[in-house]
């Protein structure tokens, strides 16, 4: 980073002053959007949620939540937010708090009734730090 002034996965100004080994391990993590095959075989295990993005992330099963739910995912105000900002702890137990762009069509309620149902499985921890994971 110090000699190419940009970090792993970060747009690259000038392409030409970075060597042939630079460029090979930045397209194993990818740039931008696209994910390369080392960033994509990495998930969260989650404890405060604080350092994981809730769409973006692998956190709840093998793919970003955003994969799974893309309907959802387009309909979200929580894009881009950490799993914290997506819920409230409410005496001692978490309850999850999305918002939408509009109102739900049923399909899509139901789409919602599913993702609660795959979060159940989840146990935040207020004491706990996320770990990154080999899946």
């Amino acid at each position: 980073m110090s000699k190419y002034g940009t970090d792993i996965g970060q747009n690259h100004i000038n392409v030409k002053l970075q060597s042939w080994w630079w460029r090979d391990l930045c397209k194993s993590y990818g740039e931008g959007e696209e994910l390369g095959w080392f960033h994509g075989a990495l998930g969260w295990k989650v404890g405060s949620g604080d350092k994981v993005r809730f769409w973006e992330d692998t956190w709840n099963g093998s793919s970003p939540l955003k994969v799974v739910y893309p309907r959802l995912f387009s309909l979200s105000l929580n894009q881009g937010q950490k799993v914290p900002e997506v819920g409230v702890w409410e005496d001692d137990v978490w309850h999850w708090t999305f918002r939408w762009i509009r109102a739900r069509f049923q399909w899509e309620s139901e789409q919602k009734d599913d993702l609660l149902r795959s979060l159940a499985r989840v146990k935040l921890s207020r004491e706990v730090t996320d770990n990154q994971v080999w899946e």
